[in-house]
C-alpha cells in the first residue's frame, strides 16, 4: 500500500518538480514575481474593510446632524490607490511568471527537438509523425499553460483563501464558521473529477495525434489520391477521426462542465448562508451594515479560490498528462550510439566490411559480407531489387550496425571511433532525395553552412545543374517548395550530389543516386565526378550498370550475399547475374 502511495504521489508530482527546476534558475527573479501576486492578494484584501468603513460612516454621519465629507474623499482616494497599485504588482507578476511559462516551454522544445536528431531511424519508422506533431504543439501548448495559469491559480487560490479567512475570521468568527460549511465539499467534488479528467485528456491527446497524422498523410498523398479518385473516401475516413476527436472533446467537455456548476453551486450557499445568518446579526446590532458588505466582498473573493481548485486541477491534469507523453517521447535511447572510450578521428577513406550479417528480425537481408574498400578507389556495388545494396550504404553510415560481424575505417575498428567521424567524413546521397523548403543557395549550402557562393556553383556544376538553374527567375535565390515540389525528380537528385560533393569528404555514396536522370547527364555526371573526386574513396550503388562501368572494383549482390566481384570486364566474364543486368540494360538502350 505504501509503495502504491509513493508511486501515485511521484506520478502526480513530476510536472511540479519540473517547474521547480526551473524556478531555481532564477530563483531572486521568481521570488519577487510571487511576492508581487502576494502584494495584489493583500491589496484587494484590505479594500473591503475601507468600504466597510466609508460605509459605517456614511450611516452614521446620515443619523448625526453633522456632513463631513472630507473623511470619505479620503477613502475615495485610497480605493484608487489600491487600485493602481494593483495595476502596477499584477503587471510584474505576469511578466515574470507567466514570462517563464513561455521560456520553459521554449526550452523544452528546444530540448526535445535536439532529442529527436538524436534518435535513430528504426524509433521514426515505427513513430507516427503526427504524433511527434501532437507532442511539439498540443502537449507544449498544454504543459505552458499549467507553468503559467496552472501555477499561479494554484499558488494564488491557497494563499488568498488562507488570508481571506483570516481577514474573515477578525472581523466575526461565528459567521465565517458558518460560510465555510460548503467548503469541504467542494474539495470532495474536486478530488473525484481528477481521475475522469486525467484519463479524458490523454484519450483527447492521443485522438488529436492520429487526426494530425491523417491530415499529414493525406497532404504527402494528395497526388496519389486525386489520380486514384479516392476523394470522397479519404474524406470519409477523414470525417471518421474528426468525429472521434469531437465525441472524446465532448466527453471531456460534460465533466469539465458538471464540475465547475457543481462547485459554483455550493460557492453560492455559502453566500446564501452569509445573508441568513449575517443580516440577524445585524438586526440584532452584533454586526454592523459595512461589516456585513465587507463579509460579502470577501466571500466573493474566497469564491475564487474555490472555483480555482476545480480550475487548477484541470489545467494541471492536463499539463501533466502531457508532461508524461513529451518524457515518454525524451526516454527513448538511440540504438546506434558511441561505445565508451571511443575517440574522434580523421579519416582518410579506406573501409572494410569483415563477415557482416545483418537481419531485420528473422529476415536476412546480408550474410557474409566482406568488402575491401582502399583509400581513393572508385567502387560499384550492383544487384537485383532486394539484394541488400542500399543496406551497405547505411551500415557504413552507422545509420544502422550488424548483427555479427565488423566494420573498419583506416584499419579502425568500427567501436573505436565516434560516429562523427564516420558522418563527417561521408558525403552521402540517398535514394530519395530529399530538400528543404527553402531557397536552391541553402539547399546546397546545407552540406557546408560557411560555403561561398562560388563553391556552390562549381558543386552545382559538377552536378550538372548548373545550367537549369541559371535558366531560373530568380536562379540560386529560387526557394524549391516543400521537398522541392518545383523541381523535376532528376534535378532534385542532382542538387543533392551537388549539396553532399560540396563537404570535399573523403568519402562520396551515391546510393542509387542517379536513377532518374538521362544516360546522357548520367555519363556528364560521372565524368565530372571522376575529376572532382580523384583522392576520394566513391562507392557508387546502383542497378544502371552504366554508373560504374569504369570503377576499380564492381560487387554484385544476390540474395543478400556477394555473387561475385572485379571489373567490369572480368564480371562480363564470370558473373552470370552481372551479364544478365548487363545485357538487358543494353538492349534497353
Amino acid at each position: 500500500m505504501t509503495i502504491l502511495i509513493t508511486a501515485v504521489y511521484y506520478n502526480e508530482t513530476m510536472l511540479i518538480r519540473f517547474i521547480i527546476s526551473y524556478y531555481k534558475k532564477a530563483p531572486l527573479k521568481m521570488l519577487f514575481g510571487f511576492l508581487m501576486l502576494v502584494a495584489v492578494d493583500i491589496a484587494q484584501l484590505i479594500s473591503p474593510r475601507i468600504v466597510q468603513r466609508a460605509i459605517d460612516y456614511i450611516i452614521a454621519t446620515y443619523t448625526s446632524s453633522g456632513n463631513n465629507y472630507s473623511y470619505l474623499g479620503k477613502f475615495t482616494l485610497l480605493i484608487f490607490a489600491l487600485a493602481i497599485a494593483i495595476g502596477i504588482f499584477r503587471f510584474f507578476w505576469r511578466m515574470i511568471i507567466i514570462g517563464m511559462s513561455h521560456f520553459i516551454e521554449m526550452d523544452f522544445k528546444n530540448r526535445l527537438f535536439k532529442h529527436l536528431l538524436l534518435l535513430s531511424n528504426s524509433f521514426f519508422t515505427r513513430t507516427k509523425i503526427g504524433d511527434i506533431m501532437a507532442h511539439m504543439t498540443n502537449d507544449m501548448t498544454a504543459v505552458r499553460r499549467a507553468c503559467a495559469f496552472g501555477v499561479i491559480a494554484g499558488f494564488d487560490a491557497v494563499f488568498l483563501f488562507l488570508a481571506t479567512l483570516i481577514f474573515m475570521l477578525t472581523l466575526n468568527a461565528k459567521l465565517t464558521f458558518y460560510a465555510m460549511i460548503p467548503l469541504p465539499i467542494i474539495a470532495l467534488i474536486s478530488l473525484f473529477f481528477v481521475r475522469i479528467l486525467f484519463r479524458k485528456f490523454k484519450s483527447v491527446q492521443e485522438s488529436f495525434s492520429l487526426l494530425t497524422e491523417k491530415v499529414r498523410e493525406m497532404i504527402s498523398g494528395v497526388k496519389i489520391i486525386q489520380a486514384f479518385q479516392q476523394e470522397e473516401p479519404e474524406s470519409k475516413n477523414f470525417d471518421k477521426l474528426s468525429q472521434e476527436y469531437l465525441e472524446k472533446n465532448i466527453s471531456l467537455i460534460k465533466i469539465w462542465g458538471t464540475m465547475f456548476p457543481l462547485i459554483a453551486l455550493f460557492a453560492e450557499i455559502g453566500i446564501a448562508i452569509i445573508l441568513w445568518v449575517g443580516g440577524q446579526q445585524v438586526i440584532l446590532n452584533e454586526l454592523t451594515t459595512g461589516e456585513l458588505v465587507a463579509f460579502f466582498s470577501y466571500m466573493g473573493i474566497i469564491v475564487w479560490p474555490m472555483m480555482a481548485v476545480g480550475m487548477v486541477t484541470n489545467v494541471y491534469q492536463r499539463g501533466n498528462a502531457s508532461y508524461k507523453r513529451i518524457l515518454e517521447l525524451l526516454e527513448e535511447k538511440p540504438n546506434i550510439y558511441d561505445a565508451p572510450g571511443a575517440e574522434y578521428h580523421t579519416l582518410k577513406g579506406s573501409i572494410k566490411l569483415e563477415d557482416i550479417y545483418f537481419s531485420y528480425g528473422e529476415q536476412v537481408v546480408l550474410n557474409n559480407i566482406n568488402i575491401d574498400i582502399k583509400q581513393g578507389q572508385y567502387i560499384g556495388i550492383c544487384g537485383r531489387i532486394g539484394s541488400g545494396k542500399s543496406i551497405i550504404a547505411r551500415l557504413i553510415l552507422r545509420i544502422i550496425e550488424p548483427r555479427k560481424g565488423r566494420i573498419f575505417y583506416d584499419s579502425l575498428d568500427y567501436k573505436k571511433i565516434k560516429i562523427a567521424t564516420v558522418r563527417d567524413s561521408i558525403g552521402y546521397i540517398p535514394q530519395d532525395s530529399f530538400l528543404f523548403s527553402d531557397t536552391i543557395e541553402d539547399n546546397v549550402r546545407f552540406g557546408k553552412p560557411d560555403a561561398t557562393l562560388e563553391e556552390i556553383v562549381e558543386a552545382c556544376k559538377v552536378a550538372s545543374i548548373h545550367k537549369n538553374i541559371m535558366e531560373l527567375k530568380n536562379q540560386y535565390k529560387t526557394v524549391v517548395g516543400e521537398k522541392g515540389v518545383t523541381l523535376s525528380g532528376g534535378q532534385k537528385q542532382r542538387l543533392c550530389i551537388a549539396r553532399a560533393i560540396i563537404r570535399r569528404p573523403q568519402i562520396l555514396i551515391l546510393d542509387d543516386a542517379l536513377s532518374s536522370v538521362d544516360t546522357n547527364t548520367e555519363k556528364e555526371i560521372i565524368r565530372n565526378l571522376g575529376s572532382y573526386s580523384k583522392g576520394i574513396t566513391t562507392i557508387v550503388i546502383s542497378h544502371r550498370i552504366s554508373s560504374f562501368i569504369k570503377a576499380d572494383n564492381i560487387f554484385v549482390l544476390d540474395g543478400g550475399r556477394i555473387e561475385n566481384s572485379g571489373t567490369h570486364r572480368e564480371l562480363i566474364k564470370k558473373s552470370d547475374i552481372y551479364k544478365s543486368i548487363y545485357k538487358i540494360q543494353k538492349l534497353e538502350e
